[in-house]
């Protein structure tokens, strides 16, 4: 049985960092974030439409499933429909009622959720939307996970001490064979 792994944060909060990393710790594969490249291909000044998020969810969704049989026991997930929801409510103000069930269903998919601390300097490119962004995400996604009782581990520091924090949630849930963080 694979074990599905979130990684979740605001924006520039090391999420695709950890997540290849610990791949390559673990031996396993990692979903990348499809928002990311499709954003990159259809944002028309520097948005999308609401269909377009339904759709990257969707897809989302679609690679996780694709990846489960890619997967040495763990599939580590860089983002999910949640993420995408958010970034519906914060450009829209709403979400296509689709879009809010995927998010309203996504915690289902995944054993453990991990929150990457926003404490690390933040990487401003310009397909970023800023630091002020990035912490009012980090709050919101905080905010959502208490307020909706979701089991999360909070990561910090540095690539290796996020890699320890994950490793040892592992180890004390009893999900890898060897605990050495």
């Amino acid at each position: 049985m694979i074990k599905k792994i979130v990684f979740l944060g605001g924006p520039s909060t090391g999420k695709t960092t950890l997540c290849e990393t610990l791949a390559e710790r673990l031996n396993t594969t990692t979903v990348a974030e499809y928002g990311r490249e499709y954003w990159l291909e259809h944002q028309v000044n520097r948005r999308l439409t609401a269909e377009q998020l339904l759709h990257i969810a969707q897809t989302q969704n679609r690679w996780e499933d694709e990846a489960t049989s890619l997967a040495n026991e763990y599939l580590l997930c860089d983002t999910n429909a949640f993420t995408t929801w958010h970034f519906a409510l914060h450009y829209h103000g709403g979400a296509l009622p689709a879009l809010t069930t995927l998010a309203c269903e996504c915690w289902s998919r995944y054993d453990v959720v991990v929150l990457c601390g926003d404490e690390i300097p933040y990487d401003d490119t310009w397909e970023r939307s800023g630091d002020a962004n990035r912490h009012e995400f980090q709050c919101f996604i905080k905010s959502y996970l208490n307020r909706h009782d979701i089991r999360y581990i909070t990561v910090k520091g540095s690539v290796q001490q996020r890699v320890d924090a994950v490793m040892t949630s592992l180890c004390h849930n009893h999900q890898v064979e060897s605990c050495t963080p």
